[in-house]
């Protein structure tokens, strides 16, 4: 870290981070610059003893030397604009910047909607960005094979329904696993007639929880109840509550595979005078802001967004640096169990 000395702060210099990193000054300035031929192993060390010390590289210059733009591109739904606080998106967005954040990289925010065919795969053949981290959802689904050619790397947050070259980045959660977890916590509740809201056909996450839930109720000897779709926004699962209710309106439990879903769905359970939990168990996936402010409190499957934010960040900087990484990761999914089981 800078130390005082007189009162004056003196900041390590390069010489100090090759002697902590036990490499030459030379390594450690083609290191700090940007360069791709260097050991990954002293690469590693420079780099951690430089964040260590809390050197400051002339990043500009850095820039220049290395060929890079410095900047890494963060593609989003353009609606999700309009609700800042308590998605899916906001976690993983804040993951992601902090992973750049930690990696002296600029993000730079693209959002894109249902007519954006061009501009997004336009700008990252600019030479503007570095890469990009597109955080998957169902209003830009249409942009996956777009971007499958192009000429930087790309972390995908969610797994994509097509086709993405070869040795993709990829970050998901284990949404086959959250979907058993669904349908085991519903089941233990003494649930026996299950129906589900699941998302868009064309997302993978959706599909994979699904099936998770479906293959759990099976080992119990269940047969699944109705499966009814959504969006994974609050008014599609008010909408697609009060179709389960006309086909099933036995139901005693609900798996919403999104916590908005999940509150939409409550609103139409207690409107039409189901109480939750005593006449029917909902559970939802996600754990974002909505899952513990509804009422009651809602028990869900935890995403680690945040995480899965921080690792496409971590993974797709690695990968742009030359360094060795993980590129394809499933992280694990967990239930949170609150008032609505």
């Amino acid at each position: 870290m800078p130390t005082l000395t007189g009162g004056a702060m003196v900041r390590p210099t390069i010489v100090d981070v090759a002697q902590a990193a036990g490499v030459s000054r030379a390594t450690a300035a083609r290191v700090l610059a940007g360069a791709t031929n260097v050991d990954t192993a002293m690469a590693a060390a420079v780099e951690r003893e430089a964040r260590r010390l809390g050197y400051e590289t002339n990043f500009a210059a850095r820039v220049l030397r290395g060929g890079r733009a410095g900047a890494i591109g963060l593609v989003i739904a353009f609606d999700e604009l309009g609700s800042l606080s308590g998605t899916f998106f906001t976690a993983v967005l804040k993951g992601a910047a902090k992973g750049l954040s930690a990696g002296e990289v600029q993000p730079v925010l693209l959002p894109a909607d249902h007519e954006d065919l061009d501009r997004i795969p336009r700008f990252l053949r600019s030479g503007a960005l570095d890469g990009a981290i597109v955080i998957l959802q169902h209003e830009i689904t249409h942009l996956v094979e777009r971007l499958a050619d192009s000429p930087v790397p790309i972390a995908w947050v969610g797994r994509p329904h097509a086709d993405i070259g070869p040795d993709p980045i990829v970050i998901d959660s284990d949404n086959y696993g959250g979907g058993v977890l669904a349908a085991r916590a519903l089941v233990e509740a003494g649930r026996r007639s299950i129906g589900i809201i699941t998302g868009p056909l064309d997302l993978e996450q959706a599909r994979e929880r699904t099936r998770g839930w479906t293959d759990e109720l099976a080992r119990h000897g269940l047969t699944p109840g109705p499966i009814v779709h959504g969006d994974f926004t609050l008014d599609s699962g008010t909408a697609a509550m009060a179709r389960l209710l006309q086909r099933a309106p036995d139901l005693d439990g609900i798996f919403a595979s999104s916590d908005l879903m999940a509150a939409g769905a409550i609103r139409v359970l207690q409107a039409a005078g189901r109480r939750v939990p005593t006449d029917v168990s909902v559970v939802g996936f996600d754990d974002v802001l909505i899952a513990s402010t509804s009422d009651p409190p809602l028990t869900t499957v935890r995403q680690p967004l945040e995480e899965m934010g921080r690792a496409a960040a971590d993974t797709l900087i690695a990968t742009i640096r030359g360094l060795p990484a993980e590129k394809v990761q499933v992280l694990p999914t967990s239930i949170v169990r609150r008032e609505s089981l």
